[in-house]
């Protein structure tokens, strides 16, 4: 029927093998090997998702009147931080523009453009 060569013949059973070889292997992993969902509890949520629901409740901070555990739950605002913030309010009087919170020393212009759309001076 086909007039194949020797060498013809042996790539074809090479290639052939190698085909069984590539379902089975493909087989074993869709079939066998299923990989095992993991449920995670809601307290190991990410920060990101945690301030997420938080702003959906609430929406900004009030730089103004906030205490540091409230400052804490901006994004990347730790408890020192959050202390410094009230303590330059104390020392200064209330921010009279979202922008002041710049001039406590921690916040920059990278740290300030992650939290602005959080704060508030009402």
């Amino acid at each position: 029927m086909f007039n194949l060569t020797t060498q013809e013949k042996k790539v074809l059973i090479v290639l052939s093998i190698f085909a069984i070889l590539g379902l089975t292997v493909s087989g074993y992993r869709n079939y066998i090997a299923r990989p095992q969902i993991e449920v995670v509890p809601t307290q190991l949520k990410s920060a990101e998702a945690d301030y997420q629901v938080l702003f959906k409740q609430r929406r900004t901070v009030n730089i103004n009147i906030a205490d540091a555990n409230e400052l804490e739950i901006l994004p990347n605002i730790g408890p020192a931080l959050a202390k410094r913030i009230v303590d330059y309010r104390n020392a200064h009087g209330r921010f009279l523009f979202k922008e002041d919170l710049m001039k406590v020393k921690g916040i920059g212009h990278n740290k300030f453009d992650e939290i602005k759309e959080y704060i508030c001076l009402e």
